[in-house]
């Protein structure tokens, strides 16, 4: 397979160099680990691709085993003389049947392991995205109920430096009003928090010694080449597994038009005489000729490997967009680590001095401190949508598991 190095060659015309972190997270801890292996051993889900597994190899066993038995064959027969024969008849598998729907059902176990290692991928995902959220709306509720603590103390020094007379009632009404705002933003945020806190609960039970803290994300991504992760993807492997069972299947209802021959050999008596006799028999297939069994067979298998090629170029897609996706996001947060948050740093405390010694007045205060609080909460959405887009790349890479360091079996042998 030729590595694909140069943009704009292939397909959309766009990046085919894709990136993915070179190895998995260095920071992920065993308490997570433990969490996502508990989660994914208990999982319905989970355990219906387990279930099938196991329905797929039991089927495959049985598509391994041979097609016909032995047949016993008694004869007795009471006229002039009296006829007593035993006999057995074996039918053979001249056409290769039992190979090929025994290969048919091994493509079909590879296709239950990569749908088992699909299911992983995607309760993986949707756990660690609720950890994410969980860990985003908590921040962001915090902030909230922070800007109405600011602005409760704002108001009763409005208040107080009204009495004084050194504000005037507009100043006091405008502290009011912009408390009511914060409250109710408040109230949003923390029942997001509550709700975001809520599923995950009904998704895994809260460990005794609280929710595990996430890894930090990948600064940079290295490159790969795209049809290797495809090539590995779960979800493509199912795929082609199911491709390969159907084309198996096209084979296996072609023999079974083609008929097997039954030969019986069977000995005994005829009066006093001794009788010895061999019989051959072949069915014929004029009033079913079974071809509408091998179109049917051919039409699921072009419809599978269509499929199959449609959604290879829609990963293919996906995953490009997700790593643009996180390249934007990531560096947009990096640079908000690096300059915004110690810019943020002692700016509520500056703008409080400011307007106690009136070289602002209070509605300026109140602006800057709603943007000062706003541009945090800002910078909560942007690590939310960071996770978002770095959990879209794990899916469209299949490379959860890789980057949790889970050692869980491969998705085919």
């Amino acid at each position: 397979m030729q590595k694909l190095t140069v943009c704009g060659r292939h397909l959309l015309g766009c990046l085919l160099c894709v990136i993915t972190a070179s190895a998995g997270a260095s920071d992920v801890s065993p308490a997570l680990q433990q969490l996502m292996q508990n989660f994914l051993n208990r999982h319905p889900a989970a355990q219906t691709a387990r279930a099938r597994l196991q329905r797929s190899e039991a089927q495959a066993r049985a598509a391994g085993q041979p097609l016909y038995n032995p047949e016993l064959e008694l004869d007795y027969e009471d006229a002039t003389d009296i006829t007593k024969t035993v006999g057995i008849a074996q039918t053979f598998d001249w056409n290769g049947k039992r190979r090929a729907r025994h290969s048919a059902a091994q493509n079909r176990i590879r296709a239950a392991r990569a749908t088992l290692a699909a299911a992983r991928q995607t309760l993986l995902g949707e756990l660690l995205g609720e950890l994410s959220r969980r860990q985003t709306t908590a921040e962001a509720a915090r902030l909230a109920a922070r800007r109405v603590t600011l602005l409760e103390e704002f108001t009763q020094l409005a208040e107080q430096r009204f009495a004084a007379g050194d504000v005037s009632r507009t100043d006091v009404d405008l502290a009011r009003l912009a408390l009511s705002e914060a409250q109710m933003k408040a109230a949003s945020a923390s029942a997001n928090a509550g709700a975001t806190e809520a599923r995950l609960n009904a998704l895994v039970e809260t460990p005794t010694t609280g929710w595990p803290a996430l890894p930090t994300l990948p600064e940079t991504l290295a490159i790969q080449d795209v049809d290797a992760l495809l090539q590995r993807h779960p979800a493509l492997q199912q795929l082609r597994a199911e491709a390969a069972a159907a084309r198996a299947s096209v084979i296996s209802a072609r023999r079974d038009r083609r008929p097997d021959p039954t030969i019986a050999l069977r000995g005994g008596k005829e009066a006093s005489d001794a009788l010895v006799g061999i019989n051959v028999s072949i069915p014929l297939f004029l009033r079913n000729n079974f071809r509408a069994e091998v179109d049917a067979a051919n039409a699921g298998a072009i419809s599978t490997e269509q499929h199959y090629r449609n959604m290879l170029r829609r990963d293919r897609s996906a995953m490009q967009a997700a790593a643009q996706r996180y390249k934007v996001t990531r560096s947009a947060l990096a640079y908000w680590e690096k300059t915004g948050r110690s810019s943020l740093r002692g700016r509520l405390e500056t703008l409080q001095r400011l307007w106690k010694s009136g070289e602002i007045d209070t509605t300026d205060y109140l602006v800057q401190l709603q943007q000062t609080i706003d541009t945090r909460i800002s910078a909560v959405e942007l690590q939310r949508a960071t996770w978002d887009a770095w959990l879209a790349w794990l899916q469209a890479s299949g490379t959860t598991e890789q980057w949790l360091g889970l050692n869980l079996q491969p998705a085919t042998p």
